[in-house]
């Protein structure tokens, strides 16, 4: 896991260098610059030592004509190393870099389909003068590129590139809007919040040749066949996760686990202490040691839940209190974060990480992605129109009552909010029937009153992903979810946050043999008897304790920023808040919002549902003065 960056036109070295500087935190054990002496290419890297801790694994790596730097892990290295050298090619570092080069040489554009990674990976062809970007199929991995004044240049990180275009380059005014409006969905376009700046979609490639860019899109999510049982389902999704952890072992650092106290984390960490791994080679440095973010007293504190597993697992777990940081210290950390950011997440995410490197930890498995393919979100609306879209009745009533018991807090109700999805529902179908009615009796000729339109993704340069055909509203949404806002957003959140402390976080659950899987099961088997994540918690019944894996209480892991922003942030929020560039913002309503948050303050019972917009106009009026300063 590393820094990547790059660029083919007329940027100074130092100036280079700089930028390349700028994505130190991402790679502390070393970096390399490498020019092309006949053409303007330049490729930076910064290290963070995985594999092969020996100075044979540093970048840019150069085999035969090809040069590479690359962000990411290819878990199934070994096996592609072993199939490469049957077909005659020699390595001399342990790398999966060098195992990319070998296989790129072998298969071309091709290699991507055998791959299971994460990566963010540029290959430049020095005898023919092209440059190749890849992302890997689910966009866990950044790559960034800007096509400015016939330059062309790529980096892990915005900011990266913001060096090399100058600080004083315009904004992107449709990404801040959404920045500041407390959304992520800008993470599954390819747009950034820099304007000609954009992200490579991911399952995507980028050629550059001759001055002439190609994007074309490798990896279109497929549909795999599943059993028909709810049990044998559950017996091939546990086949699949065990073996998406057991490749994710693979590092010659410590491994950790992050755990919440959850059924996602805790299924991986249950998993990886429960399970004898086939391979023993691929756990030797997997430390049997938990990281737990704490939130002492706070309605979203699981670490009482998480505590009692690690002791029932006989892990050790290490116990990461967060409190409310200083002024000072929350700047620091908004520093790293590659630009605004639109919730308070990030620190908690960054305090935990931190830690974990600061105790010797430079791999964890971590348990993001079954939420977004399993309608672990409050996706009821669509739920149950898909259960009467399948005439399923009796279903629709189960998805009701599972929605129904998803939690009550002081900060947050979910039977209110259910009973506001059903009635809206009901209304809806009723008018719908209503109009068709109206349409049938009058033997209208005209089209049926209503219709169904994509929205715009707010796609770039021309180029727009094909999407699979999904058969019903909710995996609909759930692939949303999953590849166009949620996930993506929160792919962005835990790179920016673990990286920025020299962490690698390995995602299990986003393998993309388990991601196939799950988006073709049936509607029944993510959310039904009761629960969501229904084919996971079945998958983990002999191996996690039922308080966990039966808990419906859905606790997303945030900030407690009710309690914080009445609290101890509450002056830093309000002098933030009463700076000129906050009132008289072009991007949102300042003097609306900060007379909300006079009125949020002075509440007996303030709401979550409140308190989530203040922070994303907040961060970004101290990024533009962060910024301006080193203009």
């Amino acid at each position: 896991m590393c820094g990547i960056l790059g660029s083919v036109g007329n940027y100074a070295r130092p100036l280079f260098e700089t930028a390349l500087n700028n994505l130190s935190h991402r790679g502390p054990d070393g970096e390399g610059i490498w020019e092309d002496t006949e053409y303007p290419v330049i490729l930076g890297h910064r290290r963070l030592a995985i594999l092969d801790l020996s100075s044979a694994g540093r970048q840019p790596m150069i085999k035969g004509d090809l040069v590479a730097v690359f962000n990411g892990e290819i878990y199934n290295y070994i096996e592609l190393k072993r199939d490469l050298e049957h077909l005659g090619h020699h390595f001399r570092t342990s790398t999966d870099t060098e195992v990319l080069l070998a296989a790129y040489q072998e298969w071309g554009e091709q290699m991507l389909q055998k791959l299971n990674g994460m990566w963010g990976l540029a290959i430049y062809n020095v005898r023919d003068k092209s440059l190749f970007l890849s992302r890997d199929r689910f966009g866990v991995k950044p790559v960034y590129y800007s096509t400015h004044r016939n330059n062309f240049s790529f980096a892990s990180e915005v900011q990266a590139l913001h060096v090399l275009l100058g600080y004083a380059h315009p904004l992107n005014g449709t990404v801040i809007s959404q920045i500041t409006s407390g959304f992520l969905a800008h993470h599954g376009t390819e747009q950034t919040y820099l304007q000609n700046v954009y992200s490579l979609p991911a399952g995507c490639n980028l050629t550059l040749k001759d001055g002439n860019k190609v994007i074309k899109q490798w990896y279109t999510l497929r549909t795999v066949p599943v059993s028909g049982t709810l049990k044998t389902q559950a017996e091939e999704l546990l086949e699949l996760l065990e073996n998406a952890c057991k490749i994710r072992l693979r590092s010659d650092v410590p491994v950790a686990t992050c755990l919440s106290g959850g059924l996602d984390s805790g299924s991986i960490t249950a998993l990886l202490n429960t399970r004898k791994l086939e391979n023993t080679n691929s756990s030797r440095t997997y430390t049997h040691k938990s990281f737990c973010a704490a939130f002492f007293g706070s309605p979203i504190d699981e670490s009482a839940a998480a505590t009692g597993l690690a002791k029932k697992l006989n892990n050790k777990l290490e116990i990461v209190s967060i409190t409310a940081p200083s002024p000072d210290s929350l700047e620091q950390v908004m520093c790293l974060m590659d630009g605004p950011m639109p919730n308070l997440a990030f620190y908690p995410i960054s305090q935990l990480y931190r830690e974990i490197k600061n105790q010797g930890i430079s791999v964890t498995l971590d348990g993001q992605g079954p939420d977004e393919m399993l309608g672990g979100y409050f996706v009821l609306k669509e739920a149950l129109n898909t259960a009467m879209e399948l005439k399923d009745f009796p279903w629709f009533f189960d998805v009701y009552r599972t929605y129904m018991a998803c939690g009550e807090t002081s900060q947050y109700s979910m039977k209110k909010e259910a009973k506001k999805v059903l009635q809206s529902v009901l209304q809806a179908k009723v008018k719908t029937w209503w109009k068709y009615f109206l349409w049938h009796f009058k033997s209208h000729t005209s089209a049926l009153p209503y219709n169904v339109q994509g929205g715009d993704s707010g796609i770039s340069e021309n180029f727009i992903p094909k999407r699979p055909i999904l058969g019903n509203t909710l995996d609909r949404l759930l692939y949303s979810q999953f590849f166009e806002s949620i996930l993506p957003g929160l792919f962005q959140q835990y790179d920016r946050c673990s990286m920025a402390y020299g962490v690698e976080c390995r995602m299990p659950f986003v393998d993309y043999r388990l991601v196939e899987y799950l988006f073709s099961l049936p509607p029944r088997s993510k959310i039904g008897g009761g629960y969501t994540k229904r084919v996971l918690r079945e998958a983990v019944k002999d191996i996690l304790p039922d308080s966990i894996r039966l808990n419906k209480q859905k606790i997303g892991f945030n900030s407690p920023i009710v309690d914080w922003f009445s609290g101890p942030l509450k002056t830093y929020m309000s002098d933030q808040m009463a700076s000129s560039a906050f009132l008289e913002s072009g991007f949102f309503d300042g003097r609306s919002l900060r007379s909300d948050f006079e009125t949020f303050l002075k509440s007996p019972a303030p709401q979550w549902n409140t308190a989530w917009k203040f922070w994303g106009p907040v961060h970004f009026t101290w990024w533009q003065a962060f910024v301006g300063r080193k203009s």
